[in-house]
């Protein structure tokens, strides 16, 4: 892949706001790897019934505004949405955290700059030449939610441009 913009997608993701990372999503961490080395822009996932938009992360999860990758994830259609885990998360004895496979536990809050779980939407991507545009639309608030009204996320980002591998 020689594209300015690249964008992978699977079901579950490497990172969790729901605090569920299954053992495809550890798995993942394999790609995120070789998406990271070969400059990939985007990771688009569902799985986690909410919506929620990462930092640029290494495949360690750690913040890396130059070289990372951001992920989306996008789990708002049809189920029982989930709950946006942004608080400390500890695990028992002989448990690991399950909201990011390095053990962080204050990943989320650290690293999601825009979340919810109260909302089912949609997400408009467009890849262009040099960056990447994202618009997130709530469709339906979730009867009960703590928020009411609508929700919106949109944005820009730029790409890490084309990897010459020749």
């Amino acid at each position: 892949n020689h594209s300015a913009c690249t964008l992978a997608y699977w079901h579950q993701p490497t990172y969790s706001a729901a605090n569920g990372i299954s053992e495809e999503g550890i798995t993942a961490q394999a790609f995120w790897q070789l998406l990271y080395e070969y400059r990939a822009d985007l990771v688009l996932n569902g799985h986690d019934h909410l919506y929620a938009r990462y930092r640029p992360l290494d495949p360690s999860g750690n913040y890396d505004p130059r070289h990372g990758i951001r992920e989306f994830i996008v789990g708002t259609g049809g189920e029982t949405l989930d709950t946006v885990v942004t608080t400390t998360v500890t695990s028992g004895t002989g448990e690991t955290n399950m909201e990011d496979p390095s053990g962080n536990s204050n990943f989320n809050a650290s690293n999601i700059e825009a979340a919810t779980g109260d909302y089912w939407g949609v997400m408009k991507l467009t890849l262009n030449q040099n960056g990447y545009a994202w618009d997130f639309e709530s469709a339906m608030e979730l009867p009960g939610a703590t928020a009411a009204g609508t929700y919106s996320d949109k944005g820009v980002g730029t790409c890490h441009g084309s990897v010459d591998r020749w």
